[in-house]
């Protein structure tokens, strides 16, 4: 397939243009210590061990950050490996619904730009009651 980079702006504090290698093998995306410093994002306070991709283990502290990708934005959370290239993993392309596309190396959409209504609670189109409770009472069959 090749590799795949992108361009990507990060940001906490300050923002920074970084440009990713894309891996579908890494679950966390990666970003160094420096970087993290540079955008000043609030680094983590525990550390979390991990498998590289060499086998090694190692427990790296993380930090949260906003990442805008392919016309995409949300929040993430990267791993800090000192002297780390930029990766980044699966977990922050779900969140952003995007997916490589190994054709033509680059990231596409994997859904729509809305659909992540995880947590969200719908309201009926009055906006005085959930939808579910709103559907219960429409399809009451009353005999």
């Amino acid at each position: 397939m090749g590799h795949v980079y992108v361009t990507a702006q990060i940001e906490a504090r300050r923002r920074a243009t970084v440009e990713f290698l894309v891996d579908t093998g890494a679950t966390h995306s990666i970003i160094s210590p420096a970087l993290a410093k540079s955008i000043g994002a609030p680094v983590l306070p525990q550390r979390f061990t991990v498998v590289l991709a060499d086998s090694r283990r190692r427990r790296l502290q993380a930090c949260s950050l906003g990442i805008t990708v392919a016309g995409r934005s949300g929040p993430t959370i990267a791993l800090l490996l000192p002297g780390g290239e930029p990766l980044l993993g699966v977990e922050a392309l779900e969140a952003l619904g995007l997916k490589v596309n190994p054709h033509r190396r680059r990231l596409e959409p994997s859904r729509a730009a809305g659909a992540l209504l995880v947590g969200v609670r719908a309201v009926s189109h009055t906006g005085s009651e959930p939808v579910a409770r709103a559907r219960r009472k429409r399809s009451k069959v009353h005999t």
